[in-house]
C-alpha cells in the first residue's frame, strides 16, 4: 500500500493512505485534541410558556388602536404591521409576508397577495377603563 506524506507548516506531519484525506477523520486525529473537544457541555434550559387553566386567573387588558382612514395599497403595508379590511377596524389581521398574513380572529394565516386596507396603530400601554370611565 502507497502511503502519501503531508507535511505543512500549520500542521503536524501524518501519514495518509493514498487516496485518503486529512479532513475532520477521527482515524488520523491527534487524540490530545480528541479528549478537549468532547468535554461535557451544560444542558440547554428550555423554558416553555406556562399554561394558564381558568380565566379568572388572567388579567383583562385593553389597548386603544387607532385606524387610518384611506386604505393603502397591499405593496405599502410593512411586515408585521397590523391593518384591517373593513374601514372601522373590526377586523384585525397582521401582514407576516408578502403574500401572508394572519387573521387574529380566527389565528389562521390567509394568503393575500393584492389589494387594499386600512393600516392599525396599535398603543403599546394597556389603558385603564375605570380611569377612562370618570370622563
Amino acid at each position: 500500500m502507497n502511503l502519501l506524506h503531508i507535511q505543512s507548516e500549520y500542521m503536524e506531519t501524518k501519514e495518509v493512505p493514498n487516496g485518503g484525506s486529512l479532513g475532520n477523520s477521527n482515524s488520523y486525529s491527534n487524540p490530545d485534541k480528541q479528549a478537549k473537544g468532547k468535554q461535557k457541555r451544560a444542558p440547554i434550559k428550555k423554558v416553555g410558556i406556562p399554561s394558564i387553566t381558568a380565566l379568572t386567573s388572567m388579567t383583562s387588558l385593553y389597548y386603544s388602536a387607532y385606524v387610518v382612514k384611506d386604505p393603502v395599497p397591499w405593496d405599502r403595508i410593512d411586515l408585521y404591521q397590523f391593518y384591517s379590511p373593513a374601514p372601522d377596524g373590526s377586523r384585525l389581521m397582521m401582514k407576516i409576508s408578502k403574500s401572508k398574513s394572519v387573521d387574529f380572529k380566527t389565528m389562521r394565516t390567509t394568503p393575500t397577495a393584492y389589494g387594499q386596507a386600512y393600516p392599525v396603530e396599535l398603543n403599546p400601554n394597556p389603558v385603564d377603563i375605570k380611569a377612562m370611565a370618570g370622563f
